[in-house]
């Protein structure tokens, strides 16, 4: 369903595309004339979603901010009483983004105003980079690295003794845990943890075969239970849990995963 989500249109009339694709925010006019983007800031556009991901410090949060599917609008509003966005200097390369703050006293936003900010595609942060690499990674096998891949994080265990029993249950009340829909992500170069539609910290990982992998200098433990299902050790208090994960084997990328979920949500 959502794996046509990020294709780039082809461009016919380069400044009224509809824009497709992932921008990041480069200038923002507002109260401080034009300025370099304060924020960390991109928009994701698709046929059918358009979603903000902002990042602060190592960390990123993906919402639905703009609660509609960006097209091209052209530069003015229809009437002096037309507040509604626009979209213009459209393609899969840039666009210009035109929105009404009725709120005040914000640093950059103008009070009852227009504010302006232009995206540009194929541009990162070096932490926006990380993120979306694996955001946008598609699911690996990797005979000499297992543990590469997308994991969904089904619960935890007190002894992994008590595994099968608890595995039926874990999968039963998955959709009402509080697990749901959080995930590891481990690539060649990188881990990341996305919880629902925000993610931890993308740092660098390094892995001791099949067994172990260091994250921020810490060993962690791997017990493999089946194939497709880990057990990561947890050191709490002095006290050992284990985090049972299974792999995601599907071909969606975790991006796609959220925009179809935020999709789903809007034909409810």
């Amino acid at each position: 369903m959502a794996a046509a989500f990020l294709s780039l249109p082809t461009i016919l009339n380069a400044q009224t595309e509809n824009p497709r694709g992932i921008y990041k925010m480069m200038t923002l006019t507002g109260k401080q004339d034009i300025i370099k983007a304060p924020f960390d800031q991109y928009k994701i556009c698709t046929d059918s979603v358009t979603l903000m991901l902002s990042v602060q410090d190592a960390a990123f949060r993906i919402g639905d901010n703009d609660h509609k599917v960006f097209n091209y609008t052209g530069e003015q509003p229809k009437d002096e009483n037309d507040k509604g966005t626009l979209i213009y200097d459209s393609n899969a390369d840039h666009f210009t983004m035109k929105w009404w703050n009725a709120g005040s006293g914000h640093v950059y936003f103008p009070d009852n105003n227009w504010c302006i900010e232009k995206y540009e595609a194929n541009q990162y942060s070096e932490t926006g980079r990380k993120i979306f690499d694996a955001l946008t990674a598609t699911s690996v096998t990797d005979k000499t690295n297992p543990l590469l891949g997308t994991w969904r994080v089904l619960g935890d265990v007190d002894e992994l003794r008590d595994i099968k029993k608890a595995l039926p249950k874990m999968h039963e009340h998955y959709a009402s845990s509080k697990y749901h829909n959080s995930f590891y992500i481990f690539s060649p170069n990188t881990f990341a943890l996305v919880f629902r539609f925000q993610g931890g910290v993308v740092n660098p990982v390094e892995y001791d075969g099949k067994k172990a992998y260091k994250l921020n200098g810490k060993t962690q433990r791997v017990k493999w239970l089946t194939k497709d299902r880990i057990a990561i050790e947890e050191i709490i208090d002095y006290r050992i849990d284990w985090k049972i994960l299974e792999r995601v084997t599907d071909d969606q990328t975790m991006l796609n995963r959220i925009a179809s979920q935020y999709v789903s949500r809007h034909r409810r």
